[in-house]
């Protein structure tokens, strides 16, 4: 018996599961979705297809599972910059930060993840979740330093973050006001850089 058999059997159950799901993640960007199987998978993890089955029902389950995991650890990131000592620039600044970056690291997985329904379907829920959270923390901050409308902090929050974009219905439901609240933050903006970063008035 080999020594990584030995050590494969000492694994915990969750260690386990997230060795293939380590392994279904390197596939998922090599292979794509509609290539892969759960034998290739089994054997990218080194385990059986009995064993994947032991944890997983199907692709599909363990498809979204991967993407609850790979959502999870962008949610702990911010909540650990929601919950540290702060200003508000600095939190809204540590939280784009995070939101670019991982999207940029998960573009393609989810761009690939995305090609199966119920994994879409299942993505688009727990997306909808985290969001909501992240958009009520960071409009009770907006409220709490300004004077501004609980509506008009949720709506500049979801365009500064772009979280809306998928969503044509609200988008035209909401067109006027949004284009309010959007040029009234560009111009807000452009008058804050023109602060920092302005030649004209410096000697």
């Amino acid at each position: 018996m080999s020594e990584r058999s030995t050590k494969r059997r000492r694994l915990s159950p969750d260690a386990r599961q997230q060795e293939i799901l380590d392994a279904t993640y390197q596939l998922v960007l090599v292979v794509g979705i509609s290539n892969l199987t759960m034998e290739k998978i089994a054997r990218k993890a080194g385990a059986s297809k009995a064993l994947l089955y032991s944890y997983f029902p199907n692709i599909s389950g363990l498809l979204q599972q991967l993407y609850k995991r790979e959502l999870g650890k962008l949610q702990a990131q911010q909540r650990a910059v929601m919950e540290s000592p702060h200003s508000f620039e600095d939190m809204v600044k540590q939280t784009a930060s995070i939101n670019r970056l991982n999207q940029n690291k998960r573009q393609l997985l989810i761009k690939r993840l995305e090609g199966d329904p119920s994994v879409r379907t299942a993505m688009s829920k727990t997306d909808q979740r985290a969001r909501a959270e992240v958009v009520k923390y960071l409009s009770d901050e907006i409220i709490g330093s300004y004077d501004i409308p609980s509506n008009v902090a949720e709506e500049a929050v979801k365009l500064a973050l772009r979280y809306d974009e998928k969503d044509q219905v609200a988008l035209q439901k909401n067109a006027l006001d949004r284009d309010e609240i959007w040029g009234a933050m560009m111009v807000g903006a452009m008058q804050e850089l023109q602060k920092r970063f302005g030649t004209k008035n410096k000697d």
